[in-house]
């Protein structure tokens, strides 16, 4: 009997644990929209853009929404220019295809003519960045890792001195099709360790032979794009990549808005960069 007694005690728990859930329906708050900006100035003579979209709350299942009818200027201290927005894609301001930035230049950003808060006045928004120069690209080389069955990209560069550090990107072109096309792929550093040496051999990228979006071919041209960036968008890229990594513990604190440089409380990044590059043709030598 006492064991009888035992197994209706067990179940009886058993069944007041399972019988005590409930579904909540939490009513969660909406946010006032906010412009977010995505813009790049390089070196590259080519069409330079600024993106301009609307925020949206955390658990919104849609495409942001973006901001068409803007005037947005770009400044280098000389020169001013108005961006065009295409008529291909709403949100998108683009400048001449000949522009291109110019190295030891500070850009401005201005966005106008924008009412983001539906108040009936049009508000203002500026960010600034200047373009460093970068270091030449010697030398590329991708060699086979066998322990880990992958292959690392290689660096070959002069890394200059001085007193302040240099913050640097890294991003692949395989043939004419950009390989690591998120900034969460791309590889950053900057030089604390190697300030004022030679970079023989850095190891700066990797392909894997399990990626299941691109193989790695033989014949295959692959470009390092070696970028110097400002230390703001260094921390910025440092925070969306720590953002898009799963959290640990699982119940962590919830994602926050990352660190933009644009003003009057807008988010996202305006930034100008400069490009080195160096290509080499994958052999596929294991040796």
């Amino acid at each position: 009997m006492n064991l009888i007694r035992h197994i209706l005690i067990f179940l009886i728990s058993v069944l007041s644990i399972y019988g005590c859930t409930e579904e909540i329906d939490l009513k969660l708050k909406g946010t006032a929209p906010h412009l977010v900006v995505e813009g790049v100035i390089t070196t590259d003579t080519m069409f330079q853009y600024v993106r301009l979209t609307l925020s949206g709350d955390f658990f919104a299942d849609k495409v942001m929404p973006p901001v068409s009818g803007a005037k947005v200027t770009l400044s280098d201290g000389t020169d001013s220019i108005e961006l065009d927005e295409t008529t291909a894609q709403s949100g998108y301001y683009i400048t001449p295809f000949d522009y291109y930035g110019v190295p030891g230049r500070n850009y401005t950003l201005t966005i106008e003519n924008v009412d983001i808060d539906n108040d009936g006045e049009t508000e203002t928004y500026k960010a600034e960045s200047y373009m460093h120069p970068v270091t030449s690209v010697d030398s590329v080389k991708i060699v086979y890792e066998g322990s880990w069955d992958f292959w690392k990209v290689l660096l070959y560069a002069f890394e200059p001195p001085g007193d302040v550090p240099n913050y640097y990107m890294f991003t692949l072109i395989v043939n004419d099709t950009l390989y690591t096309d998120q900034l969460t792929e791309v590889t950053i550093f900057d030089d604390r360790f190697i300030n004022g040496e030679y970079v023989n051999g850095g190891w700066v990228h990797s392909f894997y032979n399990d990626d299941e979006d691109y193989a790695l071919n033989v014949g295959d041209t692959v470009t390092l794009k070696m970028s110097r960036i400002t230390e703001d968008f260094y921390n910025y890229i440092v925070a969306l990549q720590e953002e898009s990594r799963a959290s640990i513990p699982l119940f962590s604190g919830p994602p926050a808005n990352l660190p933009g440089n644009i003003s009057n409380g807008a988010l996202g990044y305006f930034t100008a960069i400069s490009n080195s590059y160096g290509s080499t043709v994958f052999t596929g030598d294991t040796e």
